[in-house]
């Protein structure tokens, strides 16, 4: 079970789609007459410049423009045409040109673009070798979504069970007249509560790794009244109050923006300190897009921590939630707001709160601004530091 979210993040880290470039307009059929008409007019200027070989050193960058379309077998043609070029311009030199400088010109130029070929092959190859890898990843990480739904699915089947057969035993006036069968039944029901909690938590992280952003016109006050709407049991439990300043209509994915929310008021409650739980959040407009603030008045974290905190299952010693936790809900905020090309931190000091940041880029945001916006949300780079809680 485990085996899935770990596959899917090195995935994300060491081949990223970033990392592997994409097929651009270098493989339509233009590419092909760009490269040819681009080693024609070296020619041409080869044959008509009276300057000897200057004009073929050109050919050079001809290897490096057919290896565009990945395709080995243009990119070799086209060094052997332009090898070609380059000795027929010798033929066409104008008389009265010392044959001896013009024969070494051309070998120097014909090994400099033989270089050039063997330098772009290696880039072919290896980013061949990279879209490979590439894809095998995601057919494997479909194959383990896919496993791990499975197991869910098979694990849930004991799990109803065995709550179904300790509500019957509940029920029986026996077992309700034993104190310690009732306190008994009571820790069974929590445990398969929490299990059933850690399946969902886990099969949600997994299922954010290995799909991308649906980006769409969000309205995150309409989120967070979800959100509330979808915690309202626990926020009147627990008496928490959830307030907003303005928020944006922006390019993002609802149903991860509302999961990112959602975890990261839960976290708070959570992680509530002995006053009443208080869970503001609001935004401001940076020049690269929108920075969130959610700010609690929970138990806070020590600095040394913070660097874990979104790590999958981490969960820091001495700060165990009152209210439990598997220890994903932060690692799944953070594949949100990475899915997104953001970022996420959070500043914190022990008893004082914290206050979590992230960013959705200016890529992502729409031309509508909340009516006003707070002065001082928008920290430099170097303050976006220190991270709190695990859920």
């Amino acid at each position: 079970m485990q085996a899935g979210p770990a596959v899917q993040e090195a995935g994300d880290g060491a081949l990223s789609s970033e990392a592997i470039p994409r097929r651009s307009w270098l493989t339509s059929p233009r590419a092909y007459v760009l490269t040819a008409a681009v080693a024609l007019t070296f020619f041409v200027a080869d044959v008509i410049l009276p300057r000897g070989a200057t004009a073929a050193i050109a050919y050079c960058i001809i290897p490096p423009i057919a290896a565009g379309t990945r395709r080995r077998g243009f990119l070799f043609g086209m060094t052997i045409v332009c090898t070609l070029l380059t000795w027929v311009g010798y033929f066409f030199e104008p008389a009265g040109a010392v044959r001896w400088m013009s024969v070494f010109d051309r070998l120097m130029v014909t090994g400099a673009v033989w270089l050039a070929l063997f330098l772009a092959w290696r880039r072919v190859v290896i980013i061949g070798a990279l879209v490979a890898t590439r894809d095998e990843l995601e057919r494997s990480n479909g194959e383990l979504e896919r496993f791990a739904s499975v197991v869910a699915h098979d694990l849930r089947g004991p799990l109803n069970t065995v709550g179904l057969l300790t509500q019957v035993l509940s029920s029986c006036g026996s077992m309700t007249a034993n104190a310690e069968c009732g306190e008994c039944i009571g820790s069974i029901q929590a445990q398969l509560m929490r299990m059933s909690n850690f399946i969902q938590r886990l099969l949600t992280y997994g299922r954010i790794g290995s799909r991308d952003a649906g980006m769409a016109t969000c309205d995150c006050t309409a989120v967070l009244t979800g959100v509330r709407q979808n915690l309202k049991g626990d926020l009147e439990r627990n008496c928490v109050q959830v307030t907003n300043d303005p928020l944006p209509v922006l390019r993002a994915d609802p149903v991860l923006m509302t999961e990112l929310f959602q975890n990261l008021i839960e976290n708070s409650i959570k992680y509530r300190g002995e006053a009443s739980p208080h869970v503001n959040i609001s935004a401001a407009r940076q020049s690269g897009g929108w920075l969130f603030s959610v700010q609690d008045n929970g138990i806070g974290i020590r600095q040394e921590d913070s660097d874990r905190i979104f790590e999958p299952f981490h969960q820091v010693s001495g700060f165990r939630s009152p209210g439990g936790g598997v220890g994903l809900g932060l690692a799944t905020c953070k594949r949100i707001v990475e899915r997104h090309g953001g970022r996420i931190q959070v500043q914190s000091k022990p008893g004082e709160g914290a206050t979590f940041l992230f960013t959705i880029p200016q890529s992502s945001a729409a031309t509508k601004q909340p009516a006003s916006l707070p002065a001082a949300l928008e920290p430099a780079a170097g303050e976006m530091e220190g991270v709190v809680h695990a859920s």
